[in-house]
């Protein structure tokens, strides 16, 4: 059972959009809040607000009442407390984040461990998701220039062009278009350039004329349309966190050695994992964010704790290493494998660590 309170904690205010767009509410960015039609009693008008400090809801009609999330999944769709914080769970592949145990030290613990995963996971090569797609027109009057600040991060403008990345001069921020592994635009992304935006996430769906270009992060991974050859070629696939990562891989590697991938956050889904194998990887390097601030902290402690669980859950069905900076000779807290340019990056997957 997943601890209330952990779940609703580690959702952040675009998932809270994210959830509120599931449900048909119509849900709108106002300043710090989100506003959206009262779905707590079905009601049409927008006075359902969205508090992220308290992580509340407050009805401002019928309701006249504040409930958190797992309250309104009771008024939306009859969920009970359990059944709302699994449907929460789920819906954001959280089970790493709120995974109350940790792996023991004993042996026969994790040899046991390990055997109930494989089985709990099941790959299934035949499992298919078609996500619904954007029109592409929504594109093509946006801008391409040079984003300097990128081009600083070894970024090059040739990759930008590459992946499609666009700007938005209106809400200043660089538009990153998610398109599936048959180049279906399934999903946009928005990476805010405004400094004062950053504390509602630097990485946020794109909402244009009050239509949220979202798209359930789980359920794809960026970039694989074009790296899924190079993958089939190599039977090799990096999984990085986010796109900026992905970017500056092409710019180390070129496009005809590129085989990197961002599952947009630092977890890894079955369905992840079986795209990969799908496109015939037979091993898979796992590039996340260095979350730690140094070697041995507990930080760094929970960073490997989740690697492992990504081990353990998928090993017995592809080899897993990972571009982790052991010694914390190189990356500091937050950094991907790629942000400190080509040196490092090559440093770390020659150096690649691989669980025992």
């Amino acid at each position: 059972m997943y601890n209330k309170n952990e779940v609703k904690e580690s959702l952040e205010i675009e998932d809270i959009y994210a959830i509120l767009e599931d449900l048909e509410a119509e849900p709108d960015y106002q300043g710090e809040i989100i506003t959206s039609r009262t779905i707590c009693h079905d009601g049409d008008s927008h006075k359902l607000y969205y508090y992220p400090e308290q992580r509340l809801f407050h009805c401002y009609t019928e309701c006249n009442e504040s409930f958190d999330i797992f309250e309104l999944l009771n008024k939306t769709l009859g969920l009970s407390l359990n059944d709302a914080i699994n449907y929460v769970v789920t819906f954001f592949n959280l089970q790493w984040k709120v995974e109350n145990d940790s792996y023991s030290n004993n042996e026969d613990v994790r040899l046991l461990r390990h055997f109930q995963d494989l089985h709990s996971i099941k790959i299934d090569n035949n499992e298919d998701i078609e996500l619904p797609e954007y029109d592409e027109s929504i594109l093509f009057h946006y801008p391409q220039p040079r984003i300097l600040n990128w081009e600083e991060e070894y970024i090059t403008y040739d990759a930008l062009k590459y992946l499609g990345i666009k700007y938005d001069p209106t809400q200043g921020a660089i538009l990153i278009p998610h398109r599936d592994i048959n180049e279906r635009l399934v999903g946009i992304r928005q990476r805010t350039l405004v400094k004062a935006e950053e504390q509602w996430g630097k990485y946020r769906p794109w909402v244009h004329n009050k239509k949220t270009y979202n798209h359930p992060l789980a359920y794809n991974l960026y970039g694989l349309d074009k790296a899924k050859d190079n993958i089939a070629k190599m039977r090799t696939a990096l999984v990085l966190e986010s796109e900026k990562a992905v970017a500056q891989c092409i710019g180390y590697l070129g496009k005809k050695n590129n085989i990197a991938v961002a599952c947009c956050g630092s977890n890894l889904s079955k369905y992840q994992v079986q795209q990969l194998i799908n496109c015939g990887a037979k091993n898979l390097v796992v590039g996340f964010d260095a979350d730690y601030s140094h070697v041995m902290d507990e930080d760094y402690w929970k960073c490997t704790e989740k690697l492992s669980k990504i081990y353990y859950n998928y090993s017995a069905y592809i080899n897993i290493s990972f571009l982790l900076d052991k010694r914390g000779l190189v990356l500091k807290d937050k950094q991907s494998p790629t942000d400190l340019g080509k040196d490092v990056f090559m440093y770390l997957w020659e150096n690649k660590v691989y669980v025992q």
